[in-house]
């Protein structure tokens, strides 16, 4: 039987301190929500910081801090006040944090374009900084059960050598 912190057991006796055991990548995935206030930008990369480095995935940080940042400068631009969710996951080598934000599409074409188009604009020093580590984004519209925006970012996780 292990030993207990508790004084009403009968053998009250510290735990033996465990092994360290190396971080492991392949357990990584959280997800959080933040309000659309600029203020989220420094919580959300907190965030993800502390989720890499427990994961041991520092090498990691450069990119996906500034990703993450720039996810959440674009969304408060187009849901202020709302709640934005954030997720990151690891599979397969790789890093894949997503942003959902509640700017649902317009009924009018040309002004869902337009948004569209406005959005990629907000995005291009994220898209400079996935190009830059070989990774992929995209924006998409949120499953048919919700509406929103959803941005995805994939980068590999062997760092470019470039950035």
């Amino acid at each position: 039987m292990p030993a207990s912190l508790c004084p009403l057991t009968t053998n009250p006796s510290p735990l033996p301190p465990e092994p360290l055991t190396p971080h492991n990548p392949t357990g990584l995935a959280y997800s959080f929500t933040v309000p659309g206030e600029p203020r989220s930008a420094g919580i959300a990369r907190n965030a993800v910081r502390s989720a890499l480095r427990a994961h041991g995935l520092d090498g990691m940080d450069d990119p996906a801090l500034q990703v993450v940042s720039e996810l959440v400068a674009c969304a408060i631009q187009f849901a202020p006040g709302e709640d934005l969710y954030h997720s990151l996951r690891w599979r397969d080598g790789t890093l894949r944090l997503v942003n959902w934000d509640p700017h649902s599409t317009h009924c009018d074409p040309l002004l869902t374009a337009t948004c569209m188009s406005l959005r990629r604009r907000q995005l291009l020093l994220l898209a400079c900084v996935v190009r830059e580590h070989g990774g992929t984004w995209g924006i998409a519209q949120a499953a048919p059960a919700t509406e929103g925006t959803k941005v995805w970012v994939n980068l590999p996780g062997d760092p470019a050598t470039s950035y």
